[in-house]
């Protein structure tokens, strides 16, 4: 999955806290990271988790705008 970010200066940040979690999370463009959890039993449980993180990362950094946008 991808997620965008409005400021592609916090895109480090937005990697760490998911790699924190057991996450791969690699910047793809300008504003842009690609996330996974490649050993989740099951796509939608990957996709799942993550839509979880990225929420934990919106409550943290409540000034930031961040969506999953298709891959």
């Amino acid at each position: 999955m991808r997620v965008l970010i409005d400021d592609p200066a916090l895109l480090n940040d937005l990697c760490a806290h998911f790699r924190r979690a057991g996450f791969t999370a690699d910047p793809v463009d300008e504003g842009m990271v690609a996330v996974d959890r490649p050993d989740a039993p099951t796509p939608q449980q990957a996709a799942a988790e993550i839509r979880v993180h990225l929420q934990l990362w919106r409550i943290l950094n409540p000034n930031q705008r961040a969506e999953l946008v298709p891959s």
